[in-house]
């Protein structure tokens, strides 16, 4: 059985989701932000979720590890340095989210491990295979999509109807 205060934190977070997909339209799709803006945008919109549920909110794991990523693909993006590694960079960042989402947990936030280490996977697999799929993988709107998606399933949770203990 879905609490009131559970139905309204999902209703929360779906309607962050669904504005941080707007805002990443409209910023990067539309707007004057480079591509390269899209991680940091996920990872903030991810935040503003899991701040939405508190301490025991979900979405903690995806935020820490997104916006640590986000800030150094921003970092490189904007200063297209020529004396570091762009992959290192990035798996500094990735594992300087962990550790702020590890730091997070030992302060009784429900930051999982397993999400840490999966969204750092998920973002380099991404990355990795990106160049093979250019025209879905370099196109904020996908991103988009699939964060207002999320934002939708947890809509539908929240409005389900409650079919009991008995259901």
């Amino acid at each position: 059985m879905i609490t009131d205060t559970a139905k309204s934190v999902r209703i929360r977070q779906a309607l962050l989701l669904l504005a941080g997909a707007l805002a990443l339209e409209l910023l990067v799709t539309q707007g004057s932000l480079r591509f390269y803006w899209t991680p940091l945008i996920l990872g903030i919109t991810y935040l503003a979720a899991a701040a939405a549920g508190g301490r025991r909110g979900s979405y903690w794991a995806t935020a820490c590890v997104l916006v640590g990523w986000g800030l150094a693909v921003v970092y490189v993006g904007a200063t297209k340095p020529t004396d570091i590694d762009t992959a290192g960079a990035y798996l500094v960042g990735a594992g300087l989210g962990a550790i702020a989402g590890t730091l997070l947990a030992r302060r009784h936030f429900d930051v999982s491990p397993l999400g840490l280490g999966a969204t750092a996977a998920a973002a380099g697999l991404i990355l990795a295979i990106s160049p093979r799929a250019p025209d879905l993988l370099y196109d904020a709107r996908a991103f988009a999509l699939v964060i207002a998606a999320v934002g939708l399933v947890n809509l539908a949770l929240a409005v389900r109807p409650d079919r009991g203990a008995g259901a």
